[in-house]
């Protein structure tokens, strides 16, 4: 049955995958599931949260998650208020998070998701500039009390390094387990934070990277914006991974 279920998929241009056969590299939030190395409840940090996509999403793969929610723009802000009212485990915070604690006058883009801290927006939207708020992600987790993250998503629109630099501390001691960042493949894009400027970060953090997530716009896209998401995890949580496997395994056999 599962053969004849399969073939028929193909033949109708799609292929069937079940929850344990699904390539890696195509569900980042699965294959977080799949490594077994994350807690009960796991903490996460959504740095550019918009008006709730991924927070949405982590709470679906992650039910006792606790999800701190970072958005500076007013309009998305208020989407992502609305979104989330009544959710106790989901923390909004009404800030950027950066390389240094200041503030920043930021003309906003029509197409909330496009806005940026990097200055890069084209004149004529329209919108009036918004004073925006910075700390740093190691500033916030001292505060709230945050001693370990499970989980970093940063989607900054070119602001990611700055974001990453921002947690320093985190990242030396490894106390950031999974990192899920947008970055951009071409030099001159400004919109998207340099892949191998991310890789070399990280790198020297001690994180491994894991792979490439949500490519269509490598293939599709035109080539002034070639984009994708990139994942990376902390060696002592890979560690953790690999030996959980081994056990599961040992007790399957």
């Amino acid at each position: 049955m599962k053969t004849f279920l399969k073939k028929s998929v193909e033949n109708l241009g799609g292929y069937l995958f079940s929850r344990d056969s699904l390539p890696t590299g195509v569900n980042w939030l699965l294959d977080m599931q799949r490594a077994a190395a994350l807690g009960p409840a796991p903490v996460c940090l959504d740095v550019g949260a918009n008006v709730g996509q991924t927070v949405a999403a982590l709470s679906e793969a992650f039910a006792d998650a606790r999800i701190h929610a970072f958005e500076p723009f007013a309009l998305p802000l208020q989407a992502l208020r609305s979104a989330t009212a009544g959710n106790a485990r989901v923390t909004v915070v009404p800030k950027a998070m950066g390389s240094a604690p200041g503030r920043v006058l930021v003309q906003p883009n029509r197409e909330s998701q496009m806005s940026s801290l990097t200055g890069h927006i084209a004149p004529g939207d329209g919108l009036p500039a918004e004073s925006i708020e910075i700390d740093t992600l190691d500033n916030y987790c001292a505060s709230a009390g945050i001693d370990f993250v499970d989980v970093l998503k940063t989607d900054t629109e070119g602001y990611d390094l700055e974001v990453l630099r921002g947690a320093t501390k985190l990242l030396e001691q490894q106390r950031i387990g999974y990192v899920f960042t947008e970055v951009g493949l071409l030099a001159d894009d400004r919109q998207h934070t340099p892949f191998l400027s991310v890789l070399e970060l990280m790198s020297g953090h001690g994180y491994r990277f894991l792979g490439l997530y949500e490519t269509y716009p490598l293939h599709f896209f035109e080539e002034t914006s070639i984009y994708c998401n990139a994942l990376f995890v902390a060696s002592s949580v890979r560690e953790r991974s690999l030996l959980n496997r081994r056990s599961a395994a040992a007790l399957a056999a």
